[in-house]
Formats: C-alpha cells, sequence, structure tokens
C-alpha cells in the first residue's frame, strides 16, 4: 500500500470478498520535501489510519537503499549520457516485483498472493500468465509493469484493472469511508517532490553546462540550460518563433541540442551523426 485511494481501495475489494489480507509499506525515499516533511512518513501515516479502519495488520519495509543502488544512481546515470529512462518502470522490476518479493518471503514466510493497486489485468493462457491493460484507458498502467517477469504475476492480482472508470474507485472509497477517499492523485516521481520541476532537482546532482540549440540546417535558435533538461520529443522551449520547435537529436559530445517544427518529421541519414542521441532508451 502506498497511501493512496488506489492501493486503498484494492484492500478493500480483497477484504470485502473474505481473504486474509496484510499491508506492506514500502519506504523508497527518505528526503525532505520543499515542506520540509518527509512524503514517505506522511503517506505510511495514510496506510496505517487505513489499516485500522480495515482491521487488517500493516507491515513497514525500508528499502531506501536499495533504491539508490538499484533505481536512482541509473536513472542519473541514464541522463548524464543524455537518454530519458523511467525510475517507476525501473522500480517495478527491480525494487517491488524484486527486492522487495524477497523481503516478504525472509520476514513474513512463504505468501500466497501479491496484490498492487495498478490499473492492469492478468489472463492465464496455459502455464503462463500474461499482463494485459485495464479496462479503463485513460488510467491504463500496464506499461509501468511490462519489464516485470511474468513469472510473477501467476500470483499477482490487480483488482482495480477490471474497473471501467477511475470514479468507481472514488465511489467504493467513500462507501467505504476510507480516510484517502479523497486525497489527491501523485502524479510525479517520489524523489522530486510535488512542487519542483524535475530539471531543477536533476541540476542537484548532475553537472548544469548551457549549449546551443540548433536547427537541422545548423542555425543557432536558442540555448539549453543541461542537456539532461530537455528529452527527445519534447518543446525545445524557445521563443519569438510563430510554430513550436521540438528537440530531436542531442550531440552529447559537443553540448548540442537540434530541433525541428514538425515532431513527426523523418530523418535521412545524412542528417544523423555519430555520436547523437536520437530516440529514448526506456526501460
Amino acid at each position: 500500500m502506498s497511501g493512496g485511494v488506489d492501493s486503498s481501495v484494492t484492500a478493500h475489494i480483497l477484504k470485502q470478498r473474505g481473504l486474509d489480507v496484510e499491508a506492506i509499506f514500502m519506504r523508497n525515499w527518505d528526503t525532505l520535501d520543499e515542506r520540509g516533511e518527509c512524503p514517505s512518513s506522511r503517506d505510511y501515516r495514510d496506510v496505517q489510519k487505513v489499516c485500522q479502519q480495515l482491521d487488517i495488520k500493516c507491515h513497514e519495509i525500508n528499502l531506501v537503499k536499495e533504491y539508490w543502488n538499484t533505481v536512482f544512481s541509473f536513472t542519473l546515470d541514464e541522463y548524464s549520457r543524455g537518454r530519458t529512462p523511467n525510475p517507476d518502470v525501473l522500480c517495478n522490476r527491480e525494487i517491488k516485483f524484486g527486492v522487495l518479493m524477497k523481503e516478504i518471503g525472509t520476514r513474513l514466510g512463504p505468501f500466497q498472493w501479491f496484490a498492487t493497486g495498478h490499473y492492469a489485468r492478468t489472463v492465464s493462457n496455459g502455464d503462463s500468465t500474461m499482463l494485459y491493460r485495464g479496462l479503463d484507458r485513460r488510467k491504463d498502467q500496464s506499461y509501468y509493469l511490462a519489464a516485470v517477469d511474468s513469472k510473477y504475476f501467476s500470483r499477482t492480482v490487480f483488482p482495480l484493472g477490471r474497473l471501467d472508470k477511475k470514479r468507481e474507485v472514488r465511489k467504493l472509497a467513500l462507501d467505504a469511508g476510507l480516510v484517502t477517499a479523497e486525497k489527491e492523485e501523485s502524479m510525479g516521481i517520489c524523489f522530486v517532490g510535488e512542487r519542483r520541476r524535475f530539471d531543477e532537482f536533476l541540476a542537484e546532482y548532475l553537472p548544469q553546462r548551457a549549449g546551443d540549440i540548433l536547427s537541422d540546417g545548423g542555425k543557432v535558435l536558442g540555448k539549453h540550460n543541461g542537456m539532461f533538461t530537455k528529452t527527445i520529443g519534447q518543446s525545445a522551449g524557445i521563443s519569438g518563433w510563430r510554430d513550436k520547435w521540438y528537440i530531436y537529436a542531442k550531440d552529447m559530445a559537443n553540448n548540442r541540442m537540434y530541433a525541428v517544427q514538425n515532431r513527426y518529421v523523418e530523418y535521412s541519414t545524412s542528417v544523423i551523426h555519430p555520436g547523437w542521441v536520437l530516440t529514448n532508451d526506456v526501460l
């Protein structure tokens, strides 16, 4: 359980089915946010309150070191190379369906099933279990689970994946009187905070060196504040032009970005140079 409405309703649904449910809170980050409070501690308090309401046991497992070594350090390294990793995808594969599974077995003994609040589904196909998208395509989170070893899905359930709309989750939470029923969704990455820009956060860990943004013809269009501040396909943020410019390549060796006005343009091989970062390597 994360302290949000999704995982709270997941626990509620399982408890309503008469199952023996225990909650696991995974602490991955301990740094204070902009308000001087650790978001993990705030979320854990909400988990404890929901567990009290549902009358289920609550366990906290500290994986801060594992998250730093496996997810955060890798994320910084990828950004320093001009690429754009997805920490949540890596966290699911390495931490939630990796280290956490082992910790549960060690601390709590063998377990039968694992449940999360992801909007995804699993479908058994003979001896294998396939990962499917959630019914609510706008909330589908199967992408974030796509890198997880499929062997884990045979004993995993996603109760929210079969709900048609997000509002059903809110209604279930309100009807059950859960304290997280009206809690706002957390859309950002846990280590950044809710009110900070991601590029400003990365600047605390990576060298920030300004450079040129050029057209594919070599004309200087503007400046960037660091190669990690823009990703491929993102608006270049150049003022003074009627149409937007979009980043399509990064020349890491010369600290330059290249932009075009058509986001979907196809580039001839004559435009491409060795060492350029052209696509996002997403885990």
